[in-house]
């Protein structure tokens, strides 16, 4: 039985201006973190090289490796980027707040060349785009004026990653996905957990399933399956997803929803989506 771990944050935090602007600011550090794999990386289908992924032992996410042993990390509450070389995090890490884009970028060049890297290489360019992006000088990054909110992001990215990995252990129960390969990603472009479930015929797509911290038209934090994305397609639309299968996390917490019937209602959705498929 699944048991209750950490808890959801507390409801009222997401209806606030303040969360949209702490998801924001959190948003814009994914992407600084795409820059250095879309830099030095062959693109992969559907942006997968931009990919980020869950490093157990720093409870945090990481890029993929780079230009032979890099990657960039990120801690959540308090924005810190980090450079990894070989596995370990190593000093002069940058924090978001107080600082302007162009410092990140010039904080990137500076790390780069500090471990003999070709700079040349690193663009601020990314194969999408997105109205919550900053860039220049003229607009200050400023994660400390939203702790309390940001802390609650870093709450549901936590929780979600559980419930995600608790999902894929109930869909390996399952006869006919229990040979399915199964990750958990955070998509830097559309600011989501996802979760992967890749059939032995990759002919056959399964249902892409994961939390969404919010857009624009849904502020706050929501569940979602839907149907995968068509190979080569390189993002989903905000309106791709099916009303049918979203679960705000409000309607979690309001209905005191025990990470069992929460996990259960994603395996339900997930079904239901792909039979339709």
């Amino acid at each position: 039985m699944l048991k209750n771990s950490s808890q959801w944050p507390p409801v009222s935090v997401f209806g606030t201006n303040q969360f949209t602007q702490a998801r924001i600011e959190a948003h814009n550090a994914l992407f600084w973190m795409a820059r250095g794999t879309n830099s030095f990386l062959k693109p992969a289908p559907n942006d997968g090289h931009l990919s980020l992924f869950w490093h157990k032992d720093t409870s945090n996410f990481r890029t993929r490796t780079f230009d032979g042993d890099l990657q960039i990390g990120i801690n959540f509450p308090d924005l810190e980027l980090y450079f990894c070389e070989g596995g370990q995090k190593v000093p002069h890490s940058f924090w978001m707040d107080d600082r302007t884009p162009a410092f990140v970028e010039a904080w990137y060049l500076v790390e780069l060349l500090h471990r003999d890297r070709d700079q040349s290489k690193f663009s601020t360019e990314l194969p999408f785009s997105s109205q919550y992006m900053l860039m220049g000088d003229t607009e200050d990054h400023n994660a400390s004026a939203y702790k309390l909110e940001l802390d609650a992001l870093n709450g549901c990215v936590l929780k979600a990653n559980e419930i995600l990995q608790a999902l894929s252990n109930a869909l390996t129960q399952l006869p006919q996905f229990t040979k399915c390969r199964k990750w958990i990603t955070l998509e830097p472009e559309s600011f989501s957990l996802v979760l992967h479930v890749i059939a032995d015929n990759e002919a056959v797509k399964l249902p892409i399933t994961g939390m969404c911290l919010g857009d624009h038209l849904r502020p706050a934090p929501f569940f979602f399956v839907k149907g995968a994305e068509p190979q080569g397609r390189s993002k989903p639309h905000l309106l791709d997803y099916d009303p049918k299968t979203l679960l705000t996390l409000r309607s979690v917490i309001d209905e005191t929803m025990s990470d069992a019937e929460l996990v259960k209602n994603l395996v339900d959705n997930f079904t239901e989506v792909e039979h339709s498929n």
